[in-house]
């Protein structure tokens, strides 16, 4: 067997002839040329790269070939998740660096490969190094507009006042290129690197992180030319000033978030804004949100709302402030609320008022989530008033509200919860079907209304239902936990876990569970 013919095996991904051409003589670590190892990292063969170092292939030797180098390296440059995780298990250094200083780390925040930064850095690998000019991870990623890279490398410590190799702050790096129209400086850059006629394509995507990513390519007689960037500079430069204690207004950072509404896959721009304000405790930004919620502009209400929804509950994580990562409704993982909250009283006062007369469906939206965060029985009257208004198309924040702020043995309330888990949309089914089984009341009512969801077509909604139930001893839940658990697919985790919880609570034993 000649290593080409190896080579040419592992480059086609050709995981049962690499098997076989394998042998416990194979030289796998070639002190010249293409390593089997690097050619299979740089593709992304990821079941090779596994087969490779069960050979012995040595996953920190460098690849010999042109402007070659670490396994790792590529694997992370590419994006290949899985191929990175397969180095790593087989012994891999996170922190390997190649020529010029280059880590794993420095190429996926780079190029914004997001789930490749977070394998590593869950690996280990150092935030802050830097590569031999002086660049960092942190300073690499706010050039590329990586939201999501830059969030985690501030989660796992790196300095976020460290600068790069021309001197300037990450901060500095993401406040400039927000000021840009980042097309445009793409499209100047390619048009440097292609000499005579060239056709330009312009596509736009999601990022991983729900930030816009542009890539510009241009093809012309001397080949292809490709350069990605993302749209998240903007939030980037939000976080960072969080970060580093920084207070710039609320009216400024709302200016700052409105351009990336409708780029943004679930308002990620937005919600950095959000949550930037909502770690403060101080009463300029209090009254500046009250002006905000009282403003003729609709947007400058619903993010009013929005920030004051958590107003002075967000605190630091690890040193940093309001850092999370915002789910569809502007919910974070991360923060917790303080043990005492002095303007609880003030901000319910504002909500309750606005809702009494706001008809923007926006603004309306952004009052039931806040109404659902602050749990407060206070607002059951503006919620169930908003909830009843004739004509309106239930939402998920319509029970995610209902049930927040429900007291106990509520017979409107619950009617009306009762009402929403029959909805035509699935989600909102799902979330009051959650909210009736949450209630601390046993009543036949409530136990009527979860049994008839043990026959819905939404397998999250049956297995809330039979949660529901068996937490209340009623065995009827087994019919939703046998659906459950026979019907879900791959990715319905959820579903199955709540099923499992239904099972444990009955005493039902479920084998291979």
């Amino acid at each position: 067997m000649t290593r080409s013919r190896l080579l040419e095996a592992v480059a086609g991904g050709d995981v049962s002839r690499v098997a076989a051409m394998l042998h416990p003589d194979t030289a796998v670590n070639p002190a010249q040329g293409t390593t089997p190892l690097y050619r299979a990292a740089v593709c992304g063969h990821h079941d090779i790269v596994r087969l490779l170092l069960e050979y012995g292939a040595d996953p920190d030797q460098p690849s010999g070939g042109h402007e070659e180098g670490l396994p790792l390296c590529a694997a992370a440059c590419w994006n290949h998740a899985e191929t990175v995780q397969a180095l790593l298990d087989g012994g891999a250094d996170p922190d390997a660096a190649e020529e010029g200083g280059w880590t794993p780390l420095l190429w996926a925040a780079a190029n914004g490969n997001l789930e490749v930064a977070d394998i590593l850095l869950d690996a280990g690998a150092d935030p802050g190094r830097a590569d031999d000019d002086g660049d960092t991870p942190l300073t690499l990623a706010a050039i590329f507009g990586a939201y999501g890279i830059v969030w985690s490398l501030l989660e796992h410590g790196a300095d976020p006042s460290a600068p790069g190799w021309d001197g300037a702050t990450p901060l500095e790096i993401a406040v400039r290129l927000t000021a840009v129209d980042l097309e445009a400086v793409l499209r100047e850059e390619i048009s440097t690197r292609v000499e005579g006629e060239h056709t330009v394509l312009v596509v736009h995507a999601c990022g991983a992180d729900g930030t816009r990513r542009v890539t510009v390519e241009a093809r012309g007689a001397d080949g292809l030319y490709s350069i990605t960037r993302q749209q998240g500079h903007a939030a980037i430069a939000t976080v960072l000033e969080a970060t580093l204690g920084l207070r710039p207004p609320a009216d400024v950072l709302l200016r700052r978030a409105l351009p990336y509404r409708d780029l943004d896959e679930d308002d990620e721009t937005w919600w950095a804004a959000v949550h930037a304000l909502q770690s403060r405790h101080d009463e300029e930004t209090f009254l500046a949100l009250a002006r905000l919620c009282e403003s003729d502009d609709p947007v400058e209400r619903e993010f009013g709302v929005d920030v004051l929804a958590q107003f002075g509950q967000m605190t630091d994580v690890g040193g940093q402030t309001g850092l999370g990562e915002p789910g569809p409704g502007g919910e974070t993982g991360l923060g917790h609320a303080i043990g005492h909250d002095p303007y609880r009283d003030r901000v319910l006062e504002i909500l309750r008022d606005l809702a009494r007369h706001e008809t923007e469906p926006a603004v309306v939206e952004a009052l039931l989530r806040a109404f659902g965060h602050q749990a407060d029985e206070r607002a059951l009257p503006e919620v169930l008033t908003i909830i009843n208004t004739p004509g309106r198309e239930p939402t998920v924040h319509d029970p995610m509200a209902l049930a927040a702020v429900m007291p106990p043995d509520h017979e409107d309330g619950l009617a009306t919860l009762i009402r929403l888990s029959r909805c035509a949309d699935d989600e909102v089914r799902d979330w009051a079907t959650m909210g009736i089984a949450g209630l601390p009341a046993d009543t036949a009512p409530i136990r009527d209304a979860l049994v008839s969801r043990l026959t819905d077509r939404d397998l999250t909604t049956v297995a809330e239902a039979a949660r529901g139930l068996a937490g209340r001893g009623d065995r009827r839940a087994i019919e939703g936990v046998h659906r459950v658990l026979c019907e879900a697919g791959a990715d319905q985790d959820y579903a199955r876990d709540l099923a499992l919880e239904a099972a444990q609570e009955l005493g039902l034993e479920i084998s291979g569970a």
